[in-house]
């Protein structure tokens, strides 16, 4: 995004960048929706699907570019997976900001905590352009799949709450904004392979249509066929079908490969239909050694719990132990004097009886020799 023309802001200096912190572990979700609409390609066909004709229109599509960063809240991390695209849109530049929510009912909140991710876009572009004196447009497209389907506002004036007449004279104050809402949560396998999307995110939207029944999916697989193929040919494209197929043998994590080659009978490329098999199998034999390992590793917590136990009993000992040795070796000094370095290590390594015996005989004893060998 290129710079104003304007010249200087007389505004204060603004807040540097979000430092970043180090990316948690991608959910298989949030792997699987960057997997297929990270890269332009996947995205360019996605946007074009779902915004309206009239913007799409003015919209220079070969310049669609993917900007680095999240803006999710950190605690959202597993309902939440998102992407920033910027793009010359008309005379000037705008992002495209693609939110995925998976979960299980739609956020009635979702256009609030939109706000604030699309606050921290524009302060960050505020950061990297600091003689900007206007922000860029921002296109906030949700894509969503639960239970239910979406249920929440699709325009940020709905989270208002105004009577009408109220609305009316209020609304030059109010912020004003609405979604490019995807919700796939209802949509049929043939709308979804009907749309104008790439292979790959044809297939990756089913998955996350059918995450729930990820049998319904994979007991009718034959029509997917063609886009399964197109999915393997396509650059990069064992990567990715080994991205869905894992997603989908996650999802329906109780089949054996058994049941799979059943399944997979309407599959008509063999390298897909093989591809499928051996994954399934390498996943059952990967959550047989996993099942080991995590067996493996409570029978080692349980021994590592009992070892400390009777190490802290052991060390409550010794230290009584070193405690009375201390004891006789200052009686001792107290009657005698200074004592031979051959009877501080003596005492020492005396046992408990012998410094029993030690500490009663010091009181009567007339010599260092009476005390340790009477």
């Amino acid at each position: 995004m290129g710079q104003s023309s304007r010249g200087r802001s007389n505004e204060p200096s603004r807040p540097a960048a979000r430092r970043r912190r180090k990316a948690p572990p991608p959910t298989p979700h949030d792997a699987l929706f960057k997997e297929a609409f990270a890269k332009a390609r996947h995205a360019r066909a996605m946007l074009r699907e779902v915004l309206p004709s009239g913007l799409s229109a003015l919209v220079a599509w070969p310049s669609l570019t993917r900007r680095p960063g999240s803006f999710v809240n950190e605690e959202l991390r597993e309902q939440h997976t998102d992407l920033l695209f910027s793009a010359k849109l008309g005379l000037g530049e705008a992002y495209f900001y693609l939110l995925f929510e998976h979960q299980s009912t739609s956020d009635p909140w979702m256009l609030l905590r939109l706000l604030e991710y699309m606050t921290r876009i524009w302060r960050e572009h505020l950061a990297r352009h600091p003689k900007a004196v206007r922000l860029p447009a921002i296109v906030p497209v949700v894509l969503h799949h639960s239970e239910s389907g979406w249920r929440g506002a699709t325009a940020f004036d709905e989270l208002i709450d105004l009577d009408d007449a109220a609305r009316a004279e209020a609304a030059p104050f109010l912020p004003r904004f609405q979604i490019v809402l995807d919700d796939v949560s209802h949509a049929t396998d043939d709308e979804l392979r009907a749309r104008a999307l790439t292979a790959l995110g044809k297939l990756v939207l089913a998955c996350f249509r059918h995450a729930r029944d990820m049998r319904g999916l994979l007991s009718n697989l034959k029509p997917w066929a063609a886009t399964l193929s197109q999915v393997r040919r396509a650059p990069s494209g064992m990567r990715a079908l080994a991205l869905v197929l894992r997603y989908m043998f996650q999802a329906a994590d109780d089949m054996g490969p058994g049941e799979v080659r059943a399944l997979v009978q309407g599959v008509a490329d063999p390298v897909v239909k093989e591809e499928i098999v051996s994954l399934a199998e390498k996943l059952l034999e990967q959550g047989r050694l996993e099942g080991m390992q995590k067996g493996l590793e409570k029978g080692l917590e349980k021994g590592l719990e009992k070892g400390l136990a009777k190490g802290r009993l052991e060390g409550r000992l010794e230290g009584a132990q070193r405690g009375r040795a201390e004891t006789v070796l200052k009686l001792l000094r107290l009657k005698f004097g200074k004592v031979p370095a051959s009877v501080v290590a003596r005492v020492k390594a005396g046992t408990g009886a012998e410094l029993e015996r030690w500490t009663e005989r010091v009181l009567t004893a007339d010599s260092l020799a009476a005390v340790l060998e009477g």
